[in-house]
C-alpha cells in the first residue's frame, strides 16, 4: 500500500464524518500541519505545539472544554483508524493494462489498474 492511497482513503473517511466531528478534526489537523511546516526539527515542532496548542484553540472556537476537545479528537482518530483498517482489508488492485486499448505511443508504457475498496 502506498502513502498516496492511504491519504486518499483517509480523506474519504474524513469527508464522511458528521459535520461537527469533521470540522473539529480538520481545524486541529490544519493548525498542526501549519506548525509542522514552520518547524525545523521535531523538538521545534513540539515546542510550537505547546506554545500554540491547536487543541486549546479548537476548544475555544467550538465552545468545548479542553478535556472534551482532546477526548473528541481521540474518538475521531480512533474512528478514522478503524474505518481505514476496514478499507485496507478490502483494498485490492487489479491490473487492467492488457484489457485497455492503448491509442498511445507504445514507447511511453502506461499501466492501468482498477482499485476496489
Amino acid at each position: 500500500m502506498n502513502d498516496k492511497m492511504m491519504e486518499v482513503f483517509t480523506r474519504s473517511i474524513v469527508a464522511s464524518l458528521p459535520k461537527k466531528r469533521k470540522r473539529v478534526y480538520q481545524f486541529i489537523e490544519k493548525l498542526e500541519d501549519q506548525l509542522a511546516q514552520q518547524s525545523k526539527t521535531k523538538e521545534h515542532f513540539l515546542t510550537l505545539l505547546k506554545e500554540h496548542s491547536p487543541h486549546h484553540q479548537a476548544a475555544s472556537r467550538f465552545h468545548l472544554t479542553i478535556d472534551e476537545t482532546v477526548r473528541l479528537m481521540h474518538d475521531i482518530e480512533d474512528e478514522i483508524s478503524e474505518k481505514l483498517e476496514m478499507k485496507l482489508q478490502k483494498y485490492k488492485w487489479i491490473d487492467y493494462t492488457e484489457k485497455v486499448e492503448i491509442q498511445d505511443d507504445h514507447s511511453n508504457k502506461k499501466q492501468y489498474y482498477l482499485v476496489i475498496t
